[in-house]
């Protein structure tokens, strides 16, 4: 695609791009300043949510798709428990890969035998879930799935497309549960079957474009 219109101006798609990846920075470099003290006030979860309307293009990818979703539900009733609070403290910590002791961000997991796949086709695939997912529960992951016309399957056998790696995953994960399921999905591949292993920012990303 050609940087420039045909008059002369920067492409739409590439300023949208830009646009969206400015966003996302400087929503990243919000949510370290509010977490800077290791605590989230109410205050500062009604700032963050004043800013994710103001700068809605964030919604369009991962991760601020999963913040502004998790914002939103904490403000839904328009008060800010201690609890809500510490959860969203914690979803934050999770999203930027720090705060937390038993698992790591799948991006930076290099150990993980993830693929480079250029795009997740939903429609018409079938996809198993393991660990756990900054999106939400497994069973969330699942209907967002379905919602796009894609399938679920709880298990890894020849059938499935995609196997999709919570954003919290073990640096154990060949010792774990979810660690077999991975395990199996090699072995598939080893046998010639084309099954896909993929974190969950790339299957997040494709879905918050839905």
């Amino acid at each position: 695609m050609p940087e420039l219109d045909e008059h002369g101006q920067p492409h739409p798609a590439i300023n949208y791009r830009r646009n969206l990846t400015k966003a996302t920075e400087s929503l990243l470099g919000l949510c370290r300043g509010l977490l800077a003290d290791q605590r989230l006030s109410a205050e500062e979860i009604v700032f963050l949510d004043t800013w994710l309307r103001e700068n809605e293009i964030v919604e369009h990818q991962w991760p601020g798709s999963v913040i502004a979703e998790r914002v939103r539900q904490v403000m839904a009733d328009g008060v800010v428990s201690t609890e809500e609070s510490e959860d969203l403290q914690q979803t934050l910590e999770q999203i930027l890969g720090g705060g937390f002791d038993e698992g790591v961000v799948s991006g930076n997991a290099t150990s993980l035998p993830l693929d480079d796949a250029e795009a997740v086709e939903v429609d018409g695939s079938t996809f198993c879930f393991t660990g756990k997912f900054i999106f939400g529960p497994r069973r969330k992951c699942e209907d967002a799935v379905v919602s796009l016309g894609g399938e679920v399957a709880p298990r890894v056998t020849k059938a499935i497309d995609y196997l999709v790696i919570g954003a919290l995953a073990s640096r154990d994960w060949a010792h774990t549960s979810h660690g077999r399921k991975i395990e199996a999905a090699l072995d598939h591949k080893e046998k010639g079957r084309e099954i896909l292993i993929i974190g969950e920012e790339m299957w997040a990303d494709h879905i918050s474009r839905k």
